[in-house]
């Protein structure tokens, strides 16, 4: 079926519509949103030269300037840091003890600055064992032995640190870790249970090392002495270590469990909904011979207690393991600070009403900005209510436009939220009216019911967004008898317009006439 020219003029109209809404009224520049996110924490080795400590600022609405501060004060570019104002890049070649603490990316456009959230830049760090001598750990063939790891040096961050023993000094071979041999979070080696040959005349030493700075530190020398018995028993699975375990929101919660027993037992896992956990991708994972459950993507529904059990001929006592699933506050609600656009001379209130998860501190009260700038409030401009929860701008001008922040802590992380501000020109107060008559007919329409009969009124408005709505409404004028389906039997319609009693307008009517030729298949305008 040839497309009715119609429909031709009804895209044009909407191609006008568009284009002049990208080019005119809402071709105006809007405030910066920044874009980037950047964890909590990154930790890198001082005095050490870095390949990947680089930070990448990204925000909307540009063109945009940037500038990076610490601690509050501007980071100015030297030998071993770098800024780019025009990228948002933020780079470390070697960090100094000056150079650890609180960083936050700013962004700026003539209508206002975005923050990013703060994070902090620690140190990357291994201490070392103190001198010592060797000591003696007494064991029990086939019983559970524990070999500690005295005066472990500290290790930051742990999740980069790693904890071998290795079997004499200076020596490339370690205790092999499997089914029987284990190591715990702590760094103490597990025989769950001894053999003879777990002593060979070399010492056990405590190796830990850091992943970023290839440097292992190496202490606590020991000896063994096994004690021979001469009859295998078998002995009831039983607990020798476990160890809670804590996740943000969205990230990795790490619980522990061991047994002895003779034979080794293996472990069940159960669920705080009392479920037997297996591997599932993207949810569970169980390693290091069933002893570490690793809930992947952490949420407040996987919070609780978690039922270790170590399971042989018999079973052993079940053992209670707590994951607690913290945050950042966090914002719940569909109407909490948006992005809003308000008229010139009335009132924007923007909702913070940060809140902890369960178990945890309440978050502090909430802390606003303007454009990055903490704000000074005036009764006349700016009202506080609900407990710092709610900021109303009174009699929005031009000058209010720009990004708000809201913020919040608590023991867990910071909360920054953005909205941005836009303020549109006031309504006008006076219109130009037209009176325009036209005579058109319609070819091949059907039409149901009564008589179709519209009326419209046609402005001139002296703003942009009304011009829009001019547009809108010639576009539906147009769209709206397209919509009605073809039949086989002709007839005709006339639109008439007068112009109304009181000067405000036209009104248009469309009335049915007789049917038409078929000398005349398409729509003709009759000025």
């Amino acid at each position: 079926m040839p497309q009715h020219p119609l429909y031709a003029k009804s895209y044009f109209f909407l191609f006008l519509i568009l284009a002049y809404s990208a080019k005119g009224q809402l071709g105006y520049q809007l405030p910066p949103k920044i874009i980037s996110t950047f964890k909590n924490e990154y930790f890198y080795p001082r005095d050490s030269t870095l390949t990947d400590a680089s930070f990448n600022c990204t925000a909307q609405n540009g063109p945009i300037q940037y500038q990076w501060e610490k601690d509050g004060v501007v980071v100015q570019s030297s030998q071993y840091v770098s800024t780019d104002n025009l990228t948002g890049t933020l780079k470390f070649v070697k960090l100094q003890n000056r150079d650890y603490g609180t960083y936050q990316c700013f962004a700026t456009n003539d209508n206002g600055t975005s923050l990013s959230k703060p994070f902090k830049v620690k140190e990357a760090s291994l201490g070392s064992f103190p001198t010592s001598s060797i000591q003696e750990v007494q064991c029990k063939q086939y019983e559970h032995c524990k070999v500690p790891c005295r005066n472990k040096p500290r290790c930051v961050p742990e999740s980069h640190c790693k904890v071998r023993w290795k079997i004499g000094e200076g020596t490339n071979t370690y205790a092999p870790i499997d089914k029987r041999v284990a190591v715990d979070n702590n760094g103490d080696l597990h025989f769950l249970w001894t053999k003879l040959n777990d002593w060979t005349g070399l010492p056990y030493l405590c190796e830990v090392s850091h992943e970023q700075l290839n440097k292992p530190v190496v202490g606590s020398q020991t000896s063994l002495r096994i004690d021979k018995t001469s009859m295998a028993l078998e002995i009831d699975p039983y607990s020798v270590f476990k160890e809670d375990g804590k996740a943000l929101v969205g990230g990795r919660g790490v619980l522990r469990c061991m047994f002895s027993g003779y034979p080794i037992p293996d472990i069940q896992w159960t669920s705080p909904q009392e479920t037997i956990i297996k591997n599932i991708p993207s949810k569970y994972e169980i390693s290091d011979f069933g002893r570490v459950l690793t809930i992947l993507q952490s949420n407040p529904e996987n919070e609780g207690f978690y039922i270790c059990l170590g399971k042989a001929k018999t079973e052993s006592r079940p053992q209670n393991v707590s994951l607690n699933v913290t945050s950042a506050p966090v914002l719940i609600g569909d109407n909490q600070m948006h992005d809003m656009t308000v008229t010139e001379g009335n009132n924007a209130t923007f909702r913070c009403e940060p809140m902890s998860l369960s178990e945890e501190l309440p978050p502090t009260q909430p802390l606003w900005k303007k454009n990055g700038v903490d704000m000074e409030f005036d009764e006349e401009k700016y009202i506080l209510t609900e407990n710092s929860k709610a900021l109303t701008v009174i009699d929005v001008q031009k000058s209010d436009i720009g990004v708000y922040q809201c913020m919040s802590e608590n023991s867990e992380g910071v909360l920054l939220k953005e909205a941005i501000l836009n303020v549109m020109d006031p309504l006008p107060t006076d219109n130009t009216t037209h009176n325009i008559t036209t005579n058109i007919t319609f070819d091949n329409i059907t039409t149901t019911g009564a008589t179709p009969t519209t009326t419209v009124k046609q402005t001139e408005p002296q703003t942009g967004i009304y011009i829009i709505v001019a547009f809108l409404v010639v576009g539906l004028i147009i769209l709206i008898p397209t919509s009605i389906y073809l039949y086989g039997r002709n007839k005709s319609y006339n639109v008439k317009k007068t112009k109304d009693t009181e000067g405000q307008g036209h009104s248009q009517e469309l009335e049915n006439i007789l049917p038409r030729t078929e000398n005349n298949p398409f729509l003709d305008i009759h000025e």
